[in-house]
């Protein structure tokens, strides 16, 4: 862990699709996707898969403490959401909790989010989720400003959708841009480019490698080379690699880190509890 600054950032979700708890994915993780951003006063978290257990239970403060949290969902695919009923801070009334989402035509953002708490899916509905506040829906290209924090978004390339999101914060930028398919290896997609261009960080959805492309076309994911390319077109400072396929082995993601070392650019293998620094 990195000392504190006023913009970093912790994995707390790597995995895209299932959590995959198993003993091929200690080292990096077998959570699905929850990325924690403290950005001067702000506490964000981007996605709501488990690795938002793993949040709660490294969390310092108490949790009798009246925290306020800001959630940006990328898009409410079941692995963003799966960890939301289980989440401990949303059920105390004392924490202000403000989830944003995707608009999207024919159903609200609340809906969706209480779909999957709706007997006999879940027991427990998601109006009992006290500590949260508010849902509110943001059209792709909307903005979020917060203390300090400008937040911009994006369409994505993905089924049913998914926005990426800018983190702007004392002359440094945050892109994420996981559940995103490229379309051409060369070309870049305008959302990415207009979330990613000279970033420092770009989180990039890194679910295969372009050997195992082909069986996967048309999923919505893209490969840890394209996501070099990219960087290298785009001007990103740190690449970060995530959202791996749940079959992905810590050997495995231990010979892509070996790769990149090799390659143009600054390159990180995302792990699970591993602070960054912007």
């Amino acid at each position: 862990m990195t000392s504190r600054t006023n913009f970093e950032i912790t994995f707390w979700g790597v995995r895209g699709s299932v959590p995959t708890p198993a003993q091929h994915t200690r080292k990096y993780g077998g959570n699905t996707p929850c990325l924690e951003v403290r950005a001067g006063n702000n506490l964000l978290l981007i996605d709501a898969g488990t690795g938002i257990c793993r949040f709660t239970e490294r969390l310092t403060q108490a949790q009798n403490q009246g925290l306020s949290i800001s959630i940006l969902l990328s898009h409410t695919h079941w692995d963003h959401i799966q960890g939301l009923p289980f989440f401990k801070l949303a059920f105390n009334p004392a924490n202000n909790i403000k989830i944003y989402g995707p608009k999207r035509p024919g159903f609200t953002l609340r809906s969706c989010l209480e779909a999957a708490m709706t007997p006999p899916n879940f027991p427990i509905p998601f109006d009992l989720l006290a500590g949260i506040k508010e849902v509110i829906e943001i059209a792709p290209g909307e903005g979020i400003e917060l203390d300090g924090v400008k937040i911009s978004t994006a369409e994505l390339n993905h089924p049913d959708g998914s926005i990426g999101f800018r983190i702007e914060h004392n002359g440094k930028s945050l892109a994420y841009c996981l559940d995103h398919e490229h379309e051409e290896p060369d070309q870049v997609h305008p959302g990415l480019r207009e979330l990613a261009e000279n970033s420092d960080v770009l989180i990039f959805d890194a679910a295969y490698s372009d050997e195992d492309y082909a069986k996967f076309k048309g999923w919505g994911h893209s490969t840890w080379q394209v996501g070099h390319k990219t960087a290298q077109q785009l001007g990103v400072k740190t690449l970060v690699l995530s959202g791996f396929n749940p079959d992905l082995t810590d050997d495995e993601l231990d010979a892509i880190a070996e790769q990149t070392k090799d390659m143009t650019g600054n390159t990180i293998v995302a792990k699970e509890g591993e602070t960054l620094a912007l």
